[in-house]
């Protein structure tokens, strides 16, 4: 196999001597007296596409992120590296990778310098975001610019060089984990890193095999190197099927995120539908077993009970197995939709008239089970007096109170599915659960809302600051 691909050109594609020096002199700096002058250029240009990428990365500008990638001088190690590799100059190689080495860790320290030295930023600019998630397309454009990077050079299409050095970002996620390592963002920094590796190492391996194909190094180099052409292809295939692995999966997870999972789950559609929610943001917490939903409507979502339970059971007829312990965390922000001119007063009637729980509240008792507020934080009764708490509303709007410390009579008044209720009841101080006890009752006094559904009922408080979960039927 190795026999063909020393053969690999186009038919007639060796380059005339006159066009292959010409080639290797844009590419290599060829005397010591030239090595300080261009030295000297990359250092200066390394500095100045840094501090652009920086402002552009930082203001969240595309725009000065593309004119920083333009200016950066990275493309040409690349492209040394791979002629490099092709004419078995090893010298020049192990040259290009230091220089690329010591570049890229200038880079970072400029940037991270920069970012120390600018205003202190609240939050991480997307743009700097946007080079933490290095996917599988990234690598697959990194090869396809290596690829179009060498075509250029031996072919001296000057005019698509700046299209190549856009198509792979080779400074800004350099300049982007210098500014998340400010931010002590080292797990992202990490991934930003990753992103420039990935390029690097694909970009190398794609020029150098389209420098093999289009004949710049001599029939009797390639045969005469074939050993040392053969390893140094063979390692940076090997760092590219690396790379590619771990880029695979985690292309997985972004594409097939939480977000995705939810809007693929029928049970959470169906359930935001009749709640009239709809998701803005998903998370996953695999270790704690914890469900984080962030909703945006009209109505907070007062019914998450159902949404667990339906999840239970939607998991066991799908396998058979009772699902573990999970919980599920929501975050929700009201909406209001208005609109001009007024509907008709028969749409208004239905709308009015769409809730009625006067039937579903009387003749029975409700057992409080829990308050849960805004913060996420819960109020209980004791295992032992959950049975102690509760309200019986009566046909004359009157409502009987039971706590654990004391017993009395409010009223109410329900009007569709808007409640409100009003009791005086007075709590012992010496009663050993008085503070439970006087919270429950000031709730109730702030309900505004209830929804019932078979045996459970829920009461919206006040000014959303949470709402309380009741049980006709208790299990015993």
């Amino acid at each position: 196999m190795w026999e063909k691909l020393k053969e690999w050109r186009m038919a007639g594609a060796d380059l005339t001597p006159t066009e292959r020096r010409e080639v290797l002199e844009e590419l290599f700096v060829f005397g010591k007296d030239n090595q300080l002058p261009f030295y000297k250029r990359m250092a200066y240009l390394l500095i100045v596409s840094t501090i652009i990428a920086c402002c552009g990365l930082m203001a969240d500008s595309a725009a000065v992120v593309i004119g920083a990638m333009l200016v950066a001088p990275m493309m040409r190690p690349v492209m040394i590296s791979a002629a490099a590799i092709t004419l078995g100059w090893s010298h020049y190689l192990y040259q290009a990778l230091v220089l690329t080495l010591t570049m890229a860790l200038s880079a970072v320290g400029i940037a991270a310098l920069f970012a120390q030295l600018s205003p202190q930023l609240i939050e991480i600019p997307g743009q700097v975001m946007a080079r933490t998630e290095p996917t599988f397309f990234d690598l697959v454009i990194a090869l396809a610019a290596g690829s179009g990077g060498a075509y250029t050079m031996t072919h001296k299409e000057s005019s698509a060089i700046p299209g190549v050095a856009m198509a792979v970002a080779l400074l800004p996620p350099l300049a982007s984990t210098g500014i998340l390592l400010v931010f002590q963002e080292n797990d992202l920094a990490l991934k930003a890193f990753i992103l420039f590796f990935t390029n690097f190492a694909a970009m190398v391996l794609a020029a150098t095999l389209t420098f093999l194909y289009l004949g710049i190094s001599p029939r009797k180099t390639r045969t005469r190197s074939a050993r040392s052409i053969r390893n140094y292809l063979t390692a940076f295939f090997l760092l590219v099927v690396g790379v590619s692995i771990p880029l695979y999966f985690f292309s997985t997870e972004v594409w097939y995120d939480a977000t995705y999972k939810a809007n693929q789950t029928e049970e959470l559609q169906a359930w935001l539908k009749e709640n009239e929610l709809l998701i803005d943001a998903v998370q996953i917490d695999e270790e704690q077993r914890i469900i984080f939903l962030e909703l945006l409507g009209p109505n907070p979502p007062l019914s998450v009970e159902t949404l667990h339970n339906e999840l239970k059971r939607a998991y066991f007829v799908r396998t058979g197995l009772e699902a573990k312990p999970f919980s599920i965390q929501v975050l929700w922000t009201q909406t209001a939709e208005f609109s001009w001119p007024p509907v008709s007063m028969d749409i208004a009637d239905e709308r009015v008239l769409e809730q009625d729980y006067t039937a579903g509240l009387l003749g029975y008792t409700w057992y409080w089970v829990g308050t849960q507020y805004a913060n996420g934080d819960w109020l209980r009764p004791k295992a032992t007096h959950i049975r102690s708490y509760s309200i019986s509303p009566k046909a004359d709007a009157s409502v009987e109170l039971n706590t654990h410390c004391a017993q009395g009579r409010g009223s109410y008044e329900l009007s569709q599915e808007d409640l409100s209720t009003t009791f005086d009841t007075a709590v012992a101080d010496d009663c050993e659960t008085s503070k439970i006890d006087s919270r429950f009752i000031t709730d109730l006094n702030n309900a505004i809302n209830v929804e019932i559904e078979g045996d459970h009922m829920i009461l919206r408080l006040g000014s959303d600051i949470g709402v309380m979960h009741f049980q006709s039927v208790l299990p015993q």
